[in-house]
């Protein structure tokens, strides 16, 4: 926890003195975001990987919900279009490839790039309504990027719907 205090040790407040909460708790426990690398693979015989498990991500925008509810759709479908191991070779080769990118891509660009433009723009200052600091039209394509990248924009959906 020293490690970590530092950072809080002037967070007193009238009504909560973060210091003194986290000097009297009992235990600690840190629970680092993280990813992990992308696999090489999710099957073996009839047992296949999805959401967290296949891909862990880092939990910004809303990235494992939406990861696992694309996987779960990709899976039904090849489920329901062939035999139990095909199925699962084809989930698996429609969805490794996006996900990996999804990972990579956060780890570049993370998903939080509004926050970070608007921090970068402010210098962390004050400031009354975020569409004072960055647009509304801004906003959209920040947020349209980011969808573009985790496939689940209007474009890639539609076009997934075709292919069913």
């Amino acid at each position: 926890m020293e490690d970590f205090f530092a950072r809080v040790a002037d967070w007193k407040f009238d009504w909560l003195d973060i210091p003194a909460m986290l000097r009297a708790a009992e235990l600690v426990l840190e629970y680092p975001m993280v990813d992990k690398d992308p696999l090489t693979c999710w099957t073996q015989g009839r047992v296949t990987l999805l959401g967290d498990a296949a891909h862990p991500m880092v939990p910004r925008g809303s990235n494992g919900a939406g990861q696992a509810i694309l996987d779960a759709r990709a899976l039904a479908e090849e489920l329901a279009r062939a035999a139990p191991q095909q199925a699962l070779a084809a989930y698996e080769a429609r969805r490794l490839a996006p996900t990996s990118n999804v990972v990579l891509e956060n780890r570049r660009n993370p998903p939080d790039a509004i926050l970070r433009e608007v921090y970068e723009r402010t210098g962390d200052k004050p400031f009354g309504r975020v569409d004072e600091v960055i647009s509304p039209a801004e906003l959209r394509e920040i947020s349209e990027r980011y969808k573009r990248v985790a496939g689940y924009d209007r474009d890639a959906l539609k076009q997934q719907e075709g292919t069913r």
